[in-house]
């Protein structure tokens, strides 16, 4: 689907059966979409800079922002309607939530916190681990139904995984990972990449620690930036490029 060649599409995410929410970077917009036509439902205008987002049971989001804030979205049927504004000591890029916590990436410098709804700092990660540091570009988060967390670092081309108090558990990585950015837990042992670098979709097994390739240029993947997952419909929703304003729908078997 085409929701407007030209603008940057930086994030999607499901919220019913038949919308998406959708950042448009170029236009600093949060866009509500039909998930069957492409058509625009309902927007909203932000102050500037919108990065990622995630989902609260489909009646709220909350999206990060290039001024040190995060800005919570209220989804009431097809509206949409700011809600409150979060300060944070820094930009943050990546965020993800775990029950009543959000997860958050910085990428400069690179680093995790754990944060309350409001803002407050309750646990940072500490980016060294004998010397090296863990994370060198921590892009996108996801956290899977059983409370684990999922980092994709852009730079190190790894998907590191850890516990819900930040403690790194596993890292994986594979020759054809390159670049990865947009990931989402479709379950406790199922994780969706976009594999920029490759042109690929990844799935990783978090147990077995294995990582395929299920989609890619023969698909139409090309540079590959952020996906989400509908599982009612098994569907992947999928923006190809950035750049490219396209949106691109995968029925799973």
């Amino acid at each position: 689907m085409d929701i407007g060649g030209g603008r940057s599409i930086w994030a999607i995410a499901v919220v019913s059966d038949t919308r998406l929410l959708v950042i448009v970077n170029s236009t600093t917009k949060v866009i509500l979409v039909n998930s069957q036509t492409g058509g625009t439902v309902t927007q909203v205008t932000l102050k500037g800079g919108p990065r990622r987002l995630c989902m609260f049971d489909n009646i709220r989001a909350v999206v990060t922002l290039g001024d040190k804030s995060l800005q919570f979205i209220n989804i009431n049927g097809d509206s949409l309607e700011l809600g409150q504004s979060i300060s944070v000591n820094r930009c943050v890029w990546g965020i993800s939530r775990s029950e009543d916590r959000l997860i958050v990436s910085y990428r400069s410098p690179p680093g995790l916190e754990v944060l309350s709804m409001d803002g407050r700092v309750i646990n940072t990660f500490i980016n060294q681990a004998a010397g090296v540091d863990v994370f060198k570009g921590p892009y996108s988060i996801s956290t899977s139904a059983d409370g684990m967390v999922y980092v994709s670092d852009s730079k190190r081309s790894t998907i590191t995984k850890l516990d819900s108090n930040l403690h790194v558990t596993r890292t994986y990585s594979d020759p054809i990972l390159q670049t990865p950015c947009g990931i989402i837990c479709v379950s406790s042992d199922q994780v969706l990449v976009c594999s920029q670098g490759s042109n690929r979709i990844m799935l990783l097994c978090p147990s077995t620690g294995a990582i395929t390739s299920i989609l890619g240029q023969q698909d139409g993947i090309e540079k590959p930036y952020a996906l989400t997952y509908l599982p009612s419909l098994k569907k992947m929703y999928v923006v190809p490029n950035e750049l490219s304003g396209r949106i691109q729908v995968f029925q799973q078997q």
